[in-house]
């Protein structure tokens, strides 16, 4: 095994023999499955990626294409740009966790990352904007045309 090898094996989390990942976690096809399809090492990943999506407001998934250095991942973005990134077992084990969550799914290879992630490492903290933040409604809501506006104020 050489440098090269070690080093993709230690960025996927893998001991410098290749096998297992650090904690003994079956890695690739070859892990053990549970019954619901998920492998039974990544467990703690989609417990991380479920605490994270939980905890924040906005929350959007993307599936992240497996590369020559890392295997498939997802990043999930909060909706003001803290994001978090984990290895994930496989693309329907992803869909059925988003489903589960009520996540937007999207594929970012093909859509890019939101620019509040880019800001987000840069500092810039955009104040989001809540309900109670508007002013009231002036009128009453209109359903369908059936109300007409209220008139323009007299002077």
């Amino acid at each position: 095994m050489g440098l090269g090898d070690r080093l993709r094996a230690w960025l996927r989390g893998e001991p410098a023999g290749g096998g297992h990942p650090a904690g003994g976690r079956p890695t690739g096809r070859g892990g053990r499955r549970r019954r619901d399809g998920d492998a039974v090492g990544d467990a703690p990943a989609l417990a991380e990626l479920e605490a994270f999506a939980r905890s924040r407001r906005g929350v959007e998934a993307y599936l992240e294409p497996r590369t020559n250095l890392y295997g498939l991942s997802v990043l999930l973005v909060a909706g003001d740009g803290e994001y978090l990134r984990r290895p994930v077992p496989d693309e329907p084990a992803v869909r059925r966790f988003c489903d589960r969550l009520g996540l937007p799914l999207y594929d970012a290879k093909r859509v890019g990352y939101p620019r509040r992630v880019r800001e987000y490492d840069r500092g810039v903290r955009s104040d989001p904007v809540d309900l109670g933040d508007l002013p009231p409604w002036p009128g009453p809501d209109v359903a369908g045309g059936e109300e007409e506006p209220p008139p323009p104020p007299t002077s």
